[in-house]
Parts: structure tokens; C-alpha cells; sequence
């Protein structure tokens, strides 16, 4: 009977180190700042692109800071972009293709989210303060009535971009790249790609992070309440974020998009089918600029005539 007690003991010591360990890679992600880039040889910043740029902090509440590389895009009556990274990413993940998005937009801002890159504190938010974040910085830039606005994301930042968008009217379309359903999804599946046991740890896990303020929220549900387009591009071989889910978010969106890239993983899927993506992406922008031409037309006051009943022919 002790040798079972022992036995039962040192599993639960077991499954608490897996939970707590769990809990805390996924809040202090792999930090990739200016210093990871420049200890690699690698960009740090537009400025080693030869790319103008402004450098800026979005100041949020206890002492968050979240640093923002402002660039002015090529396309003069092209949206606003604003990108975002996936989870142990950062805004550097955009500085090889930043030539590309400045082709399509007047301004491209990258952020760095919660507990990634350079942002300070160290902790990161996991897509729960991160949306209330975007909602900021969207309304930091009071962007005039005709201007579009785009969010594009990869997985964390792909789901971030839905929540955002449902969150504010003033989204005009989201690319959205391996997007998930909740944060237990990566999250169980990272835990099963090292061999493993998943279960229960991943349900213990989210209810130790919600503990700790980090609520789950609701992808498929987002999907259902947004108004702006929205495009989904998903791998068939991706091991974090499922087809299912992916094409479940494009299915309920009022207006929903689905591009699947077979052979593409987690964050490869240009290098396999770059035209056929790039013209999706480019299909959804020109959408999104005239959902943003039908708003504000609608939001014009009436034009009244100068001309009196009495001086009419």
C-alpha cells in the first residue's frame, strides 16, 4: 500500500512539474530582439534594409511596452498594414519580406507583442491582452475616415489579428496565416511533438494560466462576428495549428476565404506556392479597400443643394 502511495506521489510531482513547465515556456517565449539578430549577423532593423523607418513605443497599462517599427509603404493609395508575429517570434520575422508588404501599403507597422522581441515586461500575454493591445495601437494611429486598414498575422499573431478585428470596426480585412482556436491548441500540440503526455497536462496547464490572467478566447467564435474579409491560409502538414480549425474560421466568417497549401507545415507555405498566396493576398487587400470606400460614403453627410425652392428654374 505505501509502494502505491509512493508510486501515486511521484506522478503527481511529475504532472505538476510538467503543468508548471508547460505554463512558463509558453509565457517566456524565445526571445528574438535586435541583440538575437545582431549576434547572427542578421537585420536588426528596416535601417539595415536601407528602408526608412520611425521607431516608437505603444505605452499599455503596468508597465508594458511594446516598441513599433513605422514605415512608410510604396503605395500611396494602398491601406495601413499592420503585422504580427507568431509565438517565440518578433517584428523581425517581417524584415525579409518587408519589401513586398511595402509594395502594397502606405504604412507597415511592426510590433512587437507581449514578452517577445524587445517588448518589456518579460511575460508574454498569449493572445488574451495582446488583442486589447492591437485595439490600441489601431486607435493610436487615428487613421482618417478613407484610410484601409489590414492586420496580417502568423499563427499567434494570425489569431490575434481575428480576436482584433472582431473587436474593432475599424479592421478592414485580416490575413490570417495557421490561425488556431484557443491557446490550447498550440499548446497541446507543442507538448505532443517532444513525446509527451498531453493529457491532462494541457488542460491543467491553461487553468494555471488563466489563473494567472491569461484567458482563453475563442477564434472560431471571432470568426462568426467579423465584418471585414477575411483570408485563411493554411498547411496541410502543419503540426501546431489543424485544417480543421483553420478552415472551420474561413467557413464562419461572413466573409471567409480559404487557401490550403499542401506540403506547406507551420510557416512555410510562400516558399511552396508564393504566386497563387500573393494573389489571394492581394485580392483580399483590394476588397478590404473598398469595403472601406462603401463605409465612408455611407458615413458622408447628404450634399445639399445651394439652390432655394424660390430660385429654381
Amino acid at each position: 500500500m505505501s509502494l502505491l502511495l509512493l508510486l501515486l506521489v511521484a506522478m503527481a510531482l511529475i504532472l505538476a512539474i510538467l503543468v508548471s513547465a508547460a505554463a512558463w515556456e509558453s509565457m517566456r517565449p524565445p526571445r528574438r530582439s535586435a541583440g538575437w539578430a545582431l549576434g547572427r549577423g542578421l537585420p536588426a532593423d528596416p535601417g539595415d534594409l536601407d528602408v526608412p523607418f520611425e521607431s516608437w513605443t505603444l505605452d499599455r497599462p503596468k508597465g508594458v511596452r511594446l516598441p513599433v517599427w513605422d514605415v512608410a509603404g510604396l503605395a500611396s493609395d494602398g491601406p495601413v498594414l499592420i503585422l504580427l508575429h507568431g509565438w517565440g517570434r518578433s517584428r523581425l520575422t517581417w524584415l525579409p519580406f518587408l519589401k513586398t508588404w511595402r509594395t502594397r501599403g502606405r504604412r507597415i507597422l511592426m510590433i512587437d507583442l507581449q514578452g517577445h522581441g524587445d517588448a518589456t515586461p518579460a511575460n508574454a500575454a498569449l493572445g488574451d491582452a495582446d488583442v486589447d493591445d492591437v485595439v490600441s495601437l489601431v486607435e493610436r494611429l487615428a487613421l482618417s475616415e478613407d484610410v484601409p486598414l489590414v492586420v496580417v498575422g502568423r499563427s499567434l499573431g494570425a489569431t490575434v489579428g481575428i480576436l482584433s478585428a472582431a473587436c474593432c470596426d475599424r479592421v478592414d480585412g485580416v490575413v490570417a496565416v495557421a490561425p488556431y482556436e484557443t491557446l490550447a491548441v498550440p499548446l497541446g500540440n507543442r507538448i505532443r511533438l517532444r513525446g509527451l503526455p498531453a493529457r491532462p497536462t494541457t488542460w491543467l496547464a491553461i487553468r494555471l494560466l488563466a489563473l494567472l490572467g491569461r484567458r482563453p478566447r475563442s477564434t472560431s467564435k471571432a470568426a462568426r462576428t467579423l465584418a471585414a474579409p477575411l483570408l485563411i491560409v493554411q498547411g496541410d502538414r502543419d503540426p501546431i495549428s489543424p485544417v480543421s480549425d483553420a478552415r472551420r474560421f474561413a467557413e464562419e466568417a461572413t466573409d471567409g476565404r480559404f487557401e490550403l497549401v499542401e506540403g506547406a507545415g507551420h510557416g512555410d507555405h510562400w516558399d511552396l506556392e508564393p504566386d497563387r498566396l500573393d494573389t489571394a493576398v492581394d485580392r483580399l487587400i483590394a476588397d478590404a479597400s473598398t469595403r472601406r470606400h462603401a463605409i465612408r460614403h455611407r458615413a458622408d453627410p447628404p450634399v445639399l443643394s445651394s439652390v432655394t425652392d424660390a430660385e429654381s428654374p
